[in-house]
């Protein structure tokens, strides 16, 4: 028997068993301590969590009650019309008689209901006719305005939120009623009259009186406003000026025994005294406002810190006393357990040998056991898969027998390593197998017998052959990536969030007479003519508020000359923040010209605005030739109005002309800016439409088939005819010498076969053709 296997004498050895159960006796006595107590602080918190609900609940009531009656007068103010007539006269003469000291006498007897501190009647352009009283100036606030805006659109009475003064410290609530004249379309609203209240005379008593709070209870009216809880009632404990600052809603959680409940329920954080506290918040109903009703946490635990501690202490002697008896029960079991001991090493080594043969036999990953020597003793079957070996072919052999000699020194280099310190180690290594060969992460680890002494390594192969390949596949796509952005024809620019170029691909720095380093790194407004620096910053708070776009923008060339593009950005997203744009830009210089050029020669339809048939041919020759430099393909369709006949003979030409504007309006919304629409005569349309990335005719035929479906659905019946066309496509190549009178030749006869296909029934897709 070895030294690790010799029992120790008995006065050597530890009382573990002892130990054990005195420290086991010893947690759970006072975790019974530490659960009473926790059961204890539970049932008080759960006593102040409903009586929190429940106050708040009142309070949240008589909040509600008041608005509502608040409204409900002012309902009564609107319908009574008489006001309405009276303000009506003040409006043109504010000191008719006896109109004013009507109102006046009104405002007096409105006074002792609702107990305003100011009264303003207002027409439209915010002037004030009436105040009481005379000569108070109301505060102006832009919640005010929106208000009272809100009443005189929705002519219902509005009521604002509360206002405090940072100057007085006062707080003010209005109530807008909007008075109404009836109209030939309804009524409508002549004056507006404001009532404003103090809300420390109308809102602090609601929240104050029964039930009485008690201790460090507080009620407070709240609102949310943007991330903040803003008081808009002062506090009961509260003793600073004016009203507590806001509250951050994220100084605020949930407790771990409430679900999220919108705006209602309870909710943990400091309050404005920096105290920790248990809030309650209940929603008034139809408003923004929030009743939270609160209490100091510290006021829960109160009077239990003393029981807890004789709890403890009465649990200390119960450990001592029976501390004691385990002593002794433990000196006269040890004389038993020698006999025990000296069988139990050979037992347990067998015992954690079969078990780690079990616990490698069901790894799902290739695993494998070997003695010291360096002998497979187990292999689970994903091993012997990926080895195409047995585990009679592996059993009993070593790696030499199985691998080749530079592989066999690297992997018994570690193994050494790891049986002259036990441990564990991680290494990345070439595994040949029968289907060729795998980069395998190797994980190697001793294991300990019952003993001491070392069984062996653990052996855990992890194959990432599948996640190097996939790393160099992304690496090529990458490579591939940057080698579009540098060879495209079009201009692609990155900027920061300052305006700076931080990427400018070869084109956009060519068009420009630049090299990209030259323009990296410099504001995007040093590029352009000062007239155009305002239209760069509305484009950019456009971005910074996430919004895409295309617009045209004039950029000085190297050389002096003005370049015009056209700008096609969104914006950079980095985390949350704004990160700048990326932008496609594409030279238009040569098209503005010659669309200055036509709108000169009046080449445009004097009914659809479109480019006539000679504009038409002038601008799509131009863009003929930039597609052929460009090596793009572009699209002609040609299409002729059904039915225009029948429209005119129905409803005669003037019908028909109205037929032939709105199927050109829904030609300019369903085309891009850079396609070329003209009107060829009669009820002849063609569209040339050159290619962004890839062409889709089908796309372009259905985005308009789309717009006209939705016209007949809504407008034709207003409208008296319904639009539909027949369309003929044609797609050019660029290597394809075909001119644009060709092109609408072509594209002519493939309208016509459709339109004959479809009097014929059969069903003929408007697909491009070449």
């Amino acid at each position: 028997m070895s030294e690790l296997q010799k029992p120790r004498p008995l006065s050597r050895k530890v009382p573990w068993q002892l130990v054990a159960v005195f420290v086991l006796l010893s947690a759970g006595l006072f975790a019974l301590s530490r659960y009473f107590y926790a059961v204890q602080i539970r049932h008080a918190r759960s006593f102040k969590e409903s009586e929190l609900a429940t106050l708040a609940a009142v309070k949240c009531g008589r909040v509600s009650e008041w608005r509502a009656d608040q409204l409900n007068f002012g309902n009564a103010i609107i319908e009574n019309r008489i006001n309405a007539v009276r303000a009506k006269v003040l409006a043109v003469n504010p000191a008719a008689e006896p109109q004013r000291t009507d109102f006046l006498k009104g405002f007096e007897g409105l006074r002792r209901i609702l107990p305003f501190a100011q009264a303003s009647l207002l027409v439209p352009g915010g002037r004030e006719i009436l105040t009481v009283p005379e000569g108070a100036v109301p505060p102006s606030t832009p919640s005010a305005a929106r208000s009272g805006h809100e009443a005189w659109q929705g002519l219902k009475p509005v009521l604002g939120t509360v206002e405090a003064d940072p100057a007085t410290g006062g707080r003010s609530l209005d109530l807008f009623l909007p008075l109404l004249e009836e109209g030939p379309d309804g009524d409508r609203p002549v004056a507006l009259l404001r009532l404003t209240f103090d809300a420390a005379e109308v809102l602090d008593p609601l929240l104050g009186g029964t039930p009485e709070l008690a201790g460090t209870e507080e009620a407070v009216l709240l609102e949310r406003r943007e991330d903040d809880l803003v008081p808009l009632t002062r506090p009961r404990l509260y003793s600073g000026p004016g009203l507590p600052p806001p509250a951050p809603i994220a100084g605020f959680r949930r407790p771990a025994s409430q679900e999220s409940l919108g705006e209602a329920g309870l909710i943990e954080g400091r309050d404005h005294r920096g105290r920790d506290v248990l809030m309650y918040l209940c929603p008034v109903a139809d408003s923004p406002w929030i009743v939270g009703v609160k209490v100091d946490r510290d006021e829960l635990t109160s009077g239990m810190t003393g029981a807890f501690t004789t709890l403890s202490g009465i649990s200390a002697v119960l450990v001592a006393l029976c501390g004691a008896l385990l002593y002794v029960f433990w000196r006269r079991s040890l004389a038993g357990q020698e006999a025990a001991e000296r069988s139990k090493w050979d037992d347990a080594n067998r015992n954690m040998d079969e078990l780690m043969r079990q616990i490698i036999s069901v790894m799902p990953s290739p695993a494998f056991i070997k003695d010291v020597a360096g002998r497979y003793q187990v292999t689970n079957p994903a091993f012997e898969k990926l080895l195409g070996l047995s585990g009679k072919d592996l059993s009993g052999k070593t790696l030499a027998d199985v691998a080749p000699d530079q592989l066999v020194q690297l992997h018994s280099a570690h193994d050494q390593t790891l049986l002259a310190q036990p441990g564990h180690t991680v290494y990345e290594a070439p595994l040949q197998a029968p289907d060729g060969e795998h980069h395998v992460i190797f994980i190697k680890m001793t294991y300990r017998r019952p003993d001491g002494t070392t069984g062996g390594i653990v052996g855990i192969l992890k194959d990432i052959t599948q996640r190097l390949r996939a790393e160099e596949e992304l690496d090529q796509l990458r490579k591939f990536s940057d080698s579009t952005v540098q060879t495209m024809t079009e201009g692609l620019v990155l900027t920061d969030s300052d305006g700076k170029f931080t990427f400018v691909n070869p084109a956009a720095a060519r068009m420009l007479g630049y090299h990209p380093d030259e323009m990296v790194d410099r504001k995007v407004a040093s590029f352009l003519p000062k007239d155009q620096h305002a239209k760069l910053r509305r484009v950019d708070e456009e971005r910074i508020k996430g919004v895409s776009g295309r617009y045209e923008l004039s950029f000085l060339h190297k050389d002096g000359s003005r370049r015009i593009f056209l700008v096609s950005g969104g914006p950079r997203v980095q985390g949350a923040e704004f990160g700048g744009t990326l932008a496609v830009l594409t030279d238009i210089t040569e098209r503005k010209a010659l669309e200055e050029e036509i709108k000169a020669l009046s080449l445009h339809d004097d009914l659809t605005t479109l480019l006539n048939r000679r504009g038409f041919l002038t601008l799509a020759e131009q863009q003929i030739k930039t597609a052929s430099r460009l090596k793009k393909r572009v699209a002609l369709l040609y299409l002729d109005v059904d039915d225009l006949k029948r429209i005119n003979d129905t409803g005669g030409h003037k019908l028909g002309d109205r037929a032939l504007s709105e199927l050109a309006f829904n030609l300019k919304k369903s085309f891009r800016e850079s396609d070329i629409v003209g009107r060829l005569g009669g009820d002849e349309f063609s569209v040339l439409a050159m290619e962004s990335t890839r062409m889709d005719a089908d796309t372009l035929v259905r985005r308009l088939e789309e717009k006209l479906a939705l016209f007949n659905d809504r407008s034709s019946a207003e409208a008296g005819f319904r639009l539909a066309v027949s369309v003929g496509v044609y797609t050019r190549e660029p290597e394809e010498p075909a001119t644009i009178e060709e092109m609408l030749s072509r594209a002519d006869q493939l309208m016509y076969e459709r339109k004959r296909a479809r009097k014929g029934g059969a069903a003929k897709p408007p697909g491009p053709s070449k």
